[in-house]
């Protein structure tokens, strides 16, 4: 059995088939079942089922995971022990988050990363908080950003952004250009949601609910640029995390809403596991531009009054 094997297997598993696992690999997909064959020829059983529903692992592949993780996770804390008696921060790191923060917050962490420790390999996954804490302390991450995320001894948490959420309206709506804006005044409004199977869009469903109030959205996506891109065509109103909305983008105006709302978000790593240069190098940029972001002004609208 060798270690390349072991990689094949685990990453069948966690990207859910051949075809993401291939991606995840840089290899082909030929390539990769010859690797899958040869582990089964070893342990003379089957790991996968293949079925309607996808690909599994068999009771025999489920027994093998854990072990896997095991030896991938032991080899790989050697080679940090290695690498860093030679200095410097090098090696993968395996970082989650959910969407927003990893399409308009993480970039610039990252593209600093890769300025000052050219040796960092960043791997960026996005899933919802819960499934990024499960990976957590399955020891499929080394870090994760979420948002609000509840006590868990295995782990620890620090909070380092409280971000505005605000109301955003394109041009010509009637909510454009006022400073607040009452959540009530949505019944009546065209409203566009960000999906509650996000983290974010969970948080603002849970935010409306606290009020009572019973606002039916006329459009909804997972994704916060499609919410954003729907607002600016005029389709209706929608929460985004200030973030998303640039300073520079004079199509949309944000209004603060009454009561508040914030998305509050938390560095998260393993307790127990061993801290590496390359994680504790990432950790100080997140804390750094995230200080930044938190002492910036804050600004009330992305447009002219």
């Amino acid at each position: 059995m060798e270690l390349h094997q072991l990689q094949c297997f685990i990453a069948v598993l966690e990207e859910g088939g051949f075809k993401r696992a291939t991606a995840r690999l840089g290899i082909t997909q030929p390539a990769l079942s010859y690797q899958i064959k040869r582990l089964e020829e070893e342990l003379g059983v089957q790991v996968f089922h293949r079925g309607k529903g996808g690909i599994g692992p068999t009771e025999a592949g489920r027994a093998l995971l854990a072990h896997a993780q095991e030896v991938i996770s032991a080899v790989r804390e050697a080679h940090r022990a290695v690498r860093e008696l030679s200095g410097g921060a090098s090696g993968e790191i395996r970082i989650g988050t959910i969407k927003c923060i990893g399409t308009y917050f993480l970039p610039r962490v990252l593209w600093e990363i890769r300025s000052r420790h050219p040796m960092v390999r960043p791997r960026l996954v996005y899933r919802n908080s819960d499934e990024l804490l499960a990976s957590l302390v399955a020891n499929e991450l080394d870090v994760a950003l979420v948002n609000d995320p509840p006590p868990d001894p295995r782990l620890a948490q620090e909070l380092i952004l409280e971000e505005r959420i605000s109301l955003v309206s394109s041009q010509g709506h009637a909510f454009h250009g006022r400073p607040t804006v009452d959540v009530s005044d949505l019944v009546d409004a065209p409203f566009v949601a960000l999906s509650p199977r996000t983290s974010t869009g969970a948080l603002i469903q849970r935010y409306i609910d606290q009020l009572g109030l019973s606002i039916v959205p006329a459009f909804s996506a997972d994704d916060v640029e499609t919410v954003k891109m729907m607002v600016e065509e005029g389709m209706g109103v929608a929460f985004l995390p200030d973030m998303v909305t640039s300073d520079a983008d004079t199509a949309l105006w944000r209004s603060a809403v009454e009561p508040p709302l914030t998305i509050r978000l938390s560095v998260v790593t393993p307790r127990e596991a061993p801290s590496s240069l390359a994680v504790e190098a990432l950790l100080a940029e997140v804390r750094r531009l995230a200080g930044g972001r938190a002492k910036a002004p804050a600004r009330r609208s992305a447009g002219p009054a």
